[in-house]
């Protein structure tokens, strides 16, 4: 290499230097996400099997999904810079120096409006004919108080298994006082509500909490759970708001995107600009509504109890500015041309009774996608490799993960074509899973439980919950939709909390034999030997 070469290349990687490019991971991340799912409508397309829209419907989708990695890496890029940073510092600094009636106001508007923000809630929200703000605002309440919940357990060192056995007695309890109709939303409401917002937000939270409260080991215990806790307080909430509604009124009106069956490029374009028009214009005004108050608070709390320096307060309203953005394009480009593609799509195999094993097939596919294409996921996978000492691999982890989400969608497809209640899988379940919590480390149960949240992300409520809904108003009739297609997201979050304490049971015996072939390598209790033990 001559000189200039040399001089050239160096002011080149100072110049790159300069810059973050870690934001490069971010949007490989979120592309990851939408491409598996994609992949699978083009290749049902060319096959010709469901001829559920037409060539420009399905360009019009592949445009949404680029737009919907666009959003999505923009909110990513934006969530790490803020969200994470928020929940971080108010965790190290929540218990210093205040009265506990502080705490737990502070803790409770943070749960709420963090909820408030969740694009996932949204897009539930909306599908469900209710009116969408009543519903938020009883989800929020539902996470604020169970946040301070779970907070109040890290500040008294409390069990965080009889908390789940309580809260989950309550839950099923209620299910028998309650509208069959508003059951499946109720679970879904708990999964949907732990969603990019608000895990990245409740781990860091949770992360600062242990922290400034460590206790010898318990850090790390401490650090898992506050997400479990946050997904059993709103399917609690939308339980006793159905006590008090008139659900007997509630009725789904299945209403199909024309545009996504247009045969012409012009058609389906003209049809489609006013919809991305309204559409676009309505969620600039509403995900400022559910900013701009989080951006609020901390401005406040950072002035009243941490100053921070201007620039690191500029960084993090600056996170809050592209999260913004990539909320918009995200919000706008689902409801134009992914959802509707979703519901098409399975309502064509619905309406053909040859085809329901095939859709339910689909289902499992877009759940294991899910799964892997899953962020969080990763991120939890190398947490239980590292807590077990190696005795689970992260590898394993994932795929056993995936095969088991994949397992519980098409459960949920299967459920809405027959049509029996979601309490035949959600009893059974949970019974399993809060049975395995007597048997296994703390630390698998409350990774366990998070879990579910960090399973059902994005693709859950823009996808797999509109497929399922199409299916069955495809298969049946559009008035069982609330009571046979709602409860595919509660699937999704179901199975981690048995499978990856079945694997945490797993390593328990296996660290336990590996101990009793050490123990028999001792030949006599008084006989004098060296032993070489290696890791």
């Amino acid at each position: 290499m001559d000189g200039k070469t040399k001089t050239a290349r160096n002011k080149w990687l100072n110049f790159a230097s300069m810059f973050d490019w870690s934001w490069l991971s971010k949007v490989g991340e979120s592309f990851l996400s939408v491409i598996p799912i994609v992949a699978v409508v083009v290749v049902v397309y060319l096959t010709g099997v469901v001829p559920a829209f037409s060539l420009p419907g399905l360009v019009l989708f592949l445009i949404s999904a680029v737009f919907i990695g666009i959003g999505l890496s923009l909110f990513q890029i934006g969530c790490d810079r803020s969200m994470s940073e928020i929940g971080q510092t108010i965790g190290e600094t929540l218990f210093k120096g205040k009265k506990m009636w502080v705490v737990v106001l502070m803790t409770f508007l943070l749960g709420f409006l963090i909820t408030v923000a969740e694009p996932d809630l949204s897009v539930m929200a909306g599908q469900i004919g209710i009116d969408k703000a009543t519903l938020i605002c009883m989800i929020g309440l539902g996470v604020g108080i169970f946040l301070v919940v779970g907070v109040l357990r890290i500040l008294f060192q409390k069990s965080l298994k009889i908390l789940f056995l309580s809260f989950y007695g309550i839950v099923f309890a209620l299910t028998g006082l309650i509208d069959p109709k508003f059951l499946p939303i109720a679970f879904d409401s708990g999964g949907v509500t732990t969603g990019p917002v608000t895990v990245p937000f409740i781990l860091a939270f949770g992360a600062g909490l242990a922290a400034s409260r460590s206790h010898g080991g318990r850090s790390s215990e401490d650090s898992f759970g506050l997400t479990a806790l946050a997904s059993v307080g709103p399917i609690i909430m939308v339980m006793i708001l159905a006590l008090f509604m008139d659900t007997s009124a509630m009725e789904y009106h299945f209403e199909s995107a024309s545009y996504i069956e247009a045969q012409d490029f012009a058609t389906c374009w003209n049809s489609a600009l006013p919809v991305i028009g309204s559409d676009l214009l309505a969620q600039f005004g509403s995900v400022a509504l559910a900013v701009c108050p989080i951006a609020a608070f901390f401005i406040v709390y950072d002035l009243l109890f941490v100053k921070l320096s201007l620039k690191q307060l500029a960084r993090i309203l600056i996170g809050l500015i592209y999260a913004y953005l990539g909320l918009v394009i995200f919000l706008t480009t689902v409801e134009v041309g992914f959802l509707p593609v979703a519901q098409l799509l399975g309502k064509s195999l619905g309406s053909d009774a040859s085809l329901v094993w095939v859709a339910i097939l689909l289902g499992g596919l877009f759940g294991v996608f899910g799964v892997f294409a899953e962020p969080a996921v990763h991120v939890l996978v190398h947490q239980i490799e590292k807590v077990s000492e190696g005795t689970i691999k992260s590898f394993n982890v994932l795929i056993i993960m995936a095969l088991a989400v994949g397992g519980g969608v098409a459960l949920a497809a299967l459920r809405a074509y027959l049509g029996f209640s979601l309490l035949y899988y959600m009893v059974p379940g949970y019974i399993l899973a809060l049975g395995l919590t007597f048997v296994v480390p703390g630390i698998y149960t409350s990774m366990a439980f998070d879990s579910g949240g960090v399973a059902s992300g994005p693709m859950a409520s823009t996808f797999v919950m509109p497929f399922v809904i199409g299916f069955t108003v495809g298969a049946k009739d559009e008035t069982l939709v609330f009571e046979n297609a709602f409860g595919s997201v509660a699937m999704i979050a179901l199975m981690p909390l048995i499978v990856i304490q079945m694997m945490g049971l797993y390593a328990v015996v296996k660290r336990r034999l590996i101990d009793r072939k050490i123990r028999e390598g001792f030949i006599e209790e008084d006989d004098c030997q060296i032993i070489q033990l290696v890791a």
